[in-house]
Order: structure tokens, then C-alpha cells, then sequence
């Protein structure tokens, strides 16, 4: 969830590694998760019932760290154009906007929740070797914040994805807990404890599906609104060992996503940079780059879907 984690935790995993080797303490077991794969998701029958003529519209959701608070100002902006999703997929940082969204918060009362929560809360540190944060406060904030609905409760339908380690394949998690959906979403390798499930054990579903494109559209969305925080912002400058890997990591990521992002009617693709994110000021500006890129993209969109607000008048 987290890319400026991920940075500076490349060289506290590499000062931990003994101890992290001594440790006996392995993968967590979160709230219930029935994880799907791709190929079972389009052969159910179970997609988004169809409204009128309006074709189903997905919102998916990108990860990409600390940078997802774009992700609200890209709400704000669909929100004030009548674009109203019948889908909402995310990956990562993307499934915990995602699920506050489709559980039906508004973009501003998500704006507010981010606002009062103290970021470093979430982090419960551990030393196993399986990671050094559990995941469990992250779990317990979402389900508090969705209100203790299970997902299949939400007004819209919500879906997080996931990554199976042992499969390597990226897979839906859409039913039961969406605090347990979020944390295997966004269980960073190296630094956040994988989850287990009775099958197998999930990570970050960055690493299979950074922009869920493919599984809204198995899903049953006629039109597919993505959204990519990752991958467009400024690249990281610097030499040294952490930063390197960190770049590589970053490309090799964009290139395995940008074949499915390209399958999106429409990608919203903010540039972001996170030097400080945790800062008030740079939270800021990457809500309103969000919302600036999701203003661009507006007349693509409702020349294809229009608005509920309109149809409704």
C-alpha cells in the first residue's frame, strides 16, 4: 500500500534479515477470504445486473502507495460530473479508497476520514520472517469505516484484488470481510505479513494486477474507468543500492501493468510525486491531481456513459 514503505524499507529488511531468520512467526490469518481466479470469475454467472440501457461501469483503482490519495480527488470529480459506477475493483491502496467508496461513503466523507487518521496507527510492528507489519490495525480501520457491512452489503459491488503466492496469479476477493480483502491486497512482500487463506496464502495485488482492468471486465462492465497512480508520476533519481532496486521494481511493475491498463476505456493518470507524503501539503496536492486528471478525462466519459444525474432529471 505504501511505495515510500517500500523504499525505505528495502534497507531495514536487509539490516533485519538474522533476525527476521531466527523468528518462527509466519504468514497471519486474516478474516474469512474466499479468493477467485480470473477464469472462475468469467465463468459464473455472477455479474452486475444490467440498468436500462446504461452500460455497467467499473472504477478500478490502481495501487500505489501513499500517492492513492489521488484516488479521492478522482471521486470528487466523477461525483460532481453524476458518474455513479456500478463496479468498483482496487488493488492495494486502491482497495481501501475502493471499499470506503463502494460501501457508500461520499468522496468527501473519505476525505474526511483520511484527514483524521494518524497514519502511523495502522503500522503494528513485528519482527517475523514473513514482514515487519501485520496488517491487522489496516484490516480493523477499514471494516470500522464500512461500518461492519460484509461486502456483499455494499450498495455498489465491491472487489479487492489480491495476489496467490503459490499460484502467482493475481484473484478476486469480493465476498465476507473487507477489512480481511484489504489487508491480502495490500500486503506488501518483504514488509507486510502475508495472509493466509484455506488454500494458500495472499500478497500485495500489485505484484499480478497493479490496475484490475481484466477482473471488472470479467465482472460485467461494458465500460471501464482506471485509474493509475503508480505509474505516470516523476521517476526516482539517485544511485544509491535501495533507490536502484527501488527503480527496478518500479519498471518492471509498469511494464507487466501497462498491458492490462491499456484494455481500460479510459485510464486516468495523474502524476504524482511522493517525496513526503505523509505531509499535509503533498497529501493535498495529490488529491487535487487526481481530481485535474479525472476533470480531463471527464468529456471521453460522458460521451460514452453520460451521468445518472442526468438521466434521472
Amino acid at each position: 500500500m505504501n511505495a515510500t514503505l517500500r523504499r525505505a524499507g528495502l534497507a531495514v529488511i536487509i539490516g533485519l534479515t538474522a533476525l527476521m531468520r531466527c523468528s518462527s512467526v509466519g504468514p497471519v490469518t486474516a478474516g474469512y477470504v474466499q479468493p477467485r481466479s480470473l477464469g472462475e470469475i468469467q465463468a459464473s454467472r455472477d455479474v452486475a445486473s444490467a440498468s436500462g440501457l446504461r452500460p455497467k461501469v467499473a472504477l478500478v483503482l490502481g495501487g500505489g502507495g501513499l500517492r492513492g490519495f489521488a484516488h479521492t480527488g478522482v471521486l470528487r470529480a466523477l461525483e460532481e460530473a453524476g458518474v455513479d459506477p456500478d463496479i468498483v475493483v482496487g488493488t492495494s491502496v486502491g482497495a481501501v479508497v475502493g471499499a470506503a467508496y463502494a460501501s457508500g461513503m461520499s468522496a468527501s466523507q473519505i476525505d474526511q476520514a483520511k484527514r483524521e487518521l494518524n497514519l502511523s496507527s495502522l503500522f503494528d510492528w513485528t519482527f517475523s520472517r514473513s514482514g515487519l507489519i501485520r496488517g491487522n490495525r489496516l484490516a480493523k480501520w477499514v471494516d470500522e469505516v464500512t461500518r461492519g457491512k460484509p461486502i456483499e452489503s455494499f450498495p455498489r459491488r465491491f472487489a479487492a484484488v489480491a495476489t496467490d503466492l503459490h499460484t502467482e496469479r493475481a484473484v478476486l476477493l469480493d465476498r465476507g470481510d473487507p477489512g480481511a480483502a484489504v489487508q491480502a491486497s495490500a500486503a506488501i512482500p518483504g514488509m507486510v505479513v502475508p495472509v493466509n487463506y484455506d488454500g494458500g496464502v495472499l500478497i500485495d495485488g500489485g505484484i499480478a494486477s497493479l490496475v484490475p482492468v481484466r477482473f471488472a471486465r470479467a465482472m460485467g462492465a461494458d465500460f471501464v474507468i482506471a485509474v493509475d497512480i503508480y505509474c505516470s508520476g516523476p521517476r526516482a533519481d539517485g544511485l544509491g543500492a535501495a533507490t536502484v532496486l527501488y527503480r527496478v521494481m518500479h519498471a518492471q511493475s509498469c511494464m507487466v501493468a501497462a498491458h492490462e491498463m491499456a484494455e481500460a476505456d479510459v485510464l486516468i493518470a495523474p502524476p504524482i510525486s511522493v517525496p513526503k507524503m505523509s505531509a499535509v501539503d503533498e497529501q493535498r496536492l495529490a488529491t487535487q491531481a487526481g481530481y485535474d486528471a479525472a476533470r480531463a478525462a471527464l468529456p471521453q466519459i460522458l460521451a460514452r456513459v453520460g451521468s445518472r444525474m442526468a438521466q434521472t432529471q
